[in-house]
């Protein structure tokens, strides 16, 4: 296969193939250099674009409706005038489930994100803003904090598990972590996918390889852009800043229109 070629030629279900196999087996085919991938564990942000206080953490508590000592499986968030207000994706991933439980999470999403990692949103006041099976960024509002199901007031009960599923305290990760959509960010469309691989071909054609998408460069430095993005977004603590007219490039590639 000649990676020379137009991206609109490229199998991209083949391409993507053929790249994690050869990554799985430590061999990266000659012509190519992969220069960055999303990591086995999540870039985690908070499920607010603010700070949100804990109402009830993970772990034993007192039920608030028995009364009863009980295993709290999340961590609760909550203030007065909370009701409404948009929650937001701690991770990029994939949307597996969009429902209603009448005796339990009330309008709810999980969102299953790299490895295996998931995460579950309950109680939101209306139904989903998201779709079972859609792609998400990492900070896109996936619904409103409400009180459905089994709940006392306006909350977001959310749960945290790890690929094996066993459930994980939530601010055992978050702890740290910025607000969704913090500025400096990395423009959080490109994490949609979940993952990523920035190719550079020697016959000088540069592509961004997703599950979903093969875009081709125009120029190293386009290259070197969207690269800057993924170290970005490996590095939440500290993460790069992008100008105007950066943002502009960027958007041009993903609306699939290639800039000059």
């Amino acid at each position: 296969m000649d990676i020379g070629h137009s991206p609109q030629h490229i199998n991209r279900r083949h391409l993507l193939g053929v790249i994690t196999a050869a990554l799985a087996a430590g061999v990266i085919p000659e012509a190519w250099l992969a220069e960055a991938a999303y990591g086995a564990t999540p870039r985690w942000n908070r499920p607010f674009d603010k700070w949100v206080p804990i109402t009830s953490s993970f772990g034993s508590r007192t039920d608030p409706i028995t009364g009863e000592t009980k295993y709290h499986a999340g961590t609760d968030y909550s203030y007065s005038g909370i009701l409404g207000y948009p929650i937001r994706s701690i991770a990029a991933g994939t949307v597996t489930s969009a429902a209603y439980s009448a005796s339990g999470y009330g309008n709810y999403v999980v969102i299953t994100h790299a490895d295996g990692w998931q995460s579950l949103y309950g109680h939101m006041r209306d139904t989903p803003v998201v779709r079972t099976g859609a792609q998400v960024a990492a900070g896109q509002q996936v619904g409103v904090v409400g009180t459905t199901g089994r709940s006392t007031g306006p909350h977001l009960h959310l749960e945290v598990f790890r690929p094996n599923g066993s459930l994980v305290d939530p601010e055992s990760i978050l702890t740290g972590a910025p607000y969704a959509g913090a500025p400096g960010s990395p423009p959080e469309v490109l994490t949609k996918d979940g993952l990523m691989y920035l190719i550079w071909s020697t016959s000088g054609t540069g592509f961004l390889v997703t599950p979903n998408r093969v875009i081709g460069f125009r120029t190293l430095a386009h290259y070197n852009l969207f690269k800057r993005i993924i170290n970005s977004n490996q590095a939440a603590a500290q993460p790069d800043t992008f100008n105007l007219a950066e943002i502009d490039i960027i958007n041009a590639y993903l609306n699939g229109t290639v800039p000059a």
